[in-house]
């Protein structure tokens, strides 16, 4: 209910700056796989730490992804398409929010529990949404929004907006972007 009560109006209030509307097909609670290692996995994401450039450790990524049922993850044919697959994870790493998974076929996972905001220490529960004049430290809606920016090809190429690290707001060249890949998806 959460998800579609509030993070999704917030996420297409959110992007209707580029005319963008995001629409749930379906909600799916699945288990974290029970393969073989997948506590290993669990551990080894729980303990990984960013860079000294400030960069979230990209070994985590496959092991997020392992974690994901097979069976609901988009076949090859369905990669490029307007399907986009947002995993919520209770904790995705140390000071990490979320990741759009390019190499895993834009899987893209957010955490429930982030400790980004507060520098690594212990995970709080992530907003639903929050107050875009006053930004604090990112939502659930906000930050599944960013991820869903680099999935339409945006970078960290702006200061002070959706797809840095505080902000709401679009530039025109970003907007113009990602209509032209949501438009290309949809064809």
């Amino acid at each position: 209910n959460d998800i579609v009560d509030a993070v999704i109006p917030e996420m297409n209030n959110i992007w209707s700056q580029a005319g963008i509307k995001w629409v749930v097909e379906q909600i799916i609670n699945e288990p974290i796989s029970d393969r073989s290692g997948a506590q290993a996995s669990v551990d080894f994401i729980v303990a990984t730490e960013r860079d000294d450039e400030g960069r979230s450790d990209p070994d985590r990524l496959p092991h997020l992804y392992t974690l994901m049922q097979e069976d609901n993850r988009s076949t090859n044919s369905e990669l490029d398409t307007n399907l986009f697959h947002i995993y919520i994870f209770p904790f995705i790493g140390n000071t990490s929010q979320g990741n759009a998974m390019r190499s895993f076929g834009y899987h893209s996972v957010v955490g429930s529990w982030s400790n980004k905001h507060n520098d690594g220490n212990k995970p709080e529960r992530m907003l639903l949404t929050e107050d875009q004049e006053n930004f604090d430290r990112g939502s659930l809606a906000r930050t599944i929004a960013h991820e869903l920016g680099h999935v339409l090809t945006l970078e960290h190429s702006c200061e002070n907006c959706l797809m840095h690290s505080l902000g709401y707001g679009l530039e025109d060249d970003q907007i113009d972007d990602s209509q032209q890949e949501a438009i290309r998806r949809t064809r």
